[in-house]
């Protein structure tokens, strides 16, 4: 009997079930973050307030490893300084945790670029997944900006992206930057084109002085296209970007079933042991009597 139930557990009988699939509603949004090298540009001040305060998602946060020879934050006449990029970054991860703490559904993709757009993660509802990548969107910047005037830039990106993986009717684009980069009349006819023709909400969250005091290019054809602007450094600015997705109409979306299988080899390794103790036990009696 013993044995028997040993080579029932060692051929590791599995039980094999179907999850079904799950229509939730949601929407699809991409965050393009800029790394140009005049993300690296100080801005003197505290890193903004979070609008969301602490979530899971910080406290399951394992950090990342310390770099070598890494300096503590750099300050000017007694006060903090940090780059535009940690700006960003920090604008972005209280965005995803808005989305994660609403339990609305949406799937979130991250891109990063300067020169040319390259995907951190690909939409997902695993916001967890996204809240890490963003952990690591300041690490280091690239060269020049590239919003469009040489393809492909971040907008060919979302949209071949919106047209591959998307899923929902509400495509969300938006793009954290300081807005240092013009664009040309081709440039701006043709990212308006994609804009339409995919029919994405495009928002851009400003850092820097550029986006706070000027008028660029970036900010103009976002209001063009009927979107809006934000400044990261303002709560207020952020708790309006969480408003206005809100009020985006949410789509079914389908998330496919899995096969998904239950080991049962456990109660047989226990048969096994209960009857071998069983039969020693006997065997020692036996022998003693």
């Amino acid at each position: 009997m013993a044995f028997l139930a040993l080579v029932t557990a060692l051929a590791r009988p599995q039980q094999i079930f179907y999850e079904s699939d799950v229509t939730v509603k949601a929407r699809d949004i991409i965050v393009a973050v800029d790394k140009s090298g005049s993300m690296s540009s100080p801005i003197t001040g505290p890193l903004p307030r979070s609008v969301v305060g602490e979530t899971d998602l910080d406290r399951d946060w394992p950090g990342k490893p310390p770099k070598v020879g890494e300096k503590p934050a750099d300050t000017f006449r007694g006060q903090e300084m940090h780059s535009r990029l940690e700006v960003a970054q920090a604008a972005v991860l209280d965005f995803v945790r808005n989305r994660h703490v609403a339990k609305a559904g949406d799937r979130i993709g991250i891109m990063v670029f300067d020169d040319t757009p390259v995907w951190s993660w690909p939409l997902t509802h695993d916001l967890k997944m996204i809240y890490r990548k963003v952990r690591f969107v300041d690490e280091g910047t690239g060269g020049g900006t590239n919003f469009g005037n040489y393809p492909p830039g971040p907008f060919d990106k979302a949209a071949e992206h919106f047209d591959e993986l998307g899923k929902a009717q509400s495509r969300v684009f938006i793009m954290v930057t300081d807005g240092e980069n013009s664009l040309s009349p081709a440039a701006w006819s043709r990212i308006t084109d994609i804009i339409e023709k995919y029919n994405m909400r495009f928002y851009v969250i400003g850092v820097g002085e550029t986006m706070a005091r000027g008028y660029p290019d970036i900010m103009r054809l976002s209001e063009s296209v009927g979107g809006h602007v934000f400044a990261a450094e303002t709560a207020q600015d952020m708790q309006r970007i969480f408003t206005s997705i809100d009020e985006l109409e949410r789509s079914n979306i389908s998330t496919y079933g899995a096969q998904k299988r239950k080991e049962l080899f456990m109660p047989f390794a226990l048969a096994a042991l209960i009857a071998l103790f069983l039969a020693l036990g006997v065997q020692a009696l036996v022998h003693n009597e």
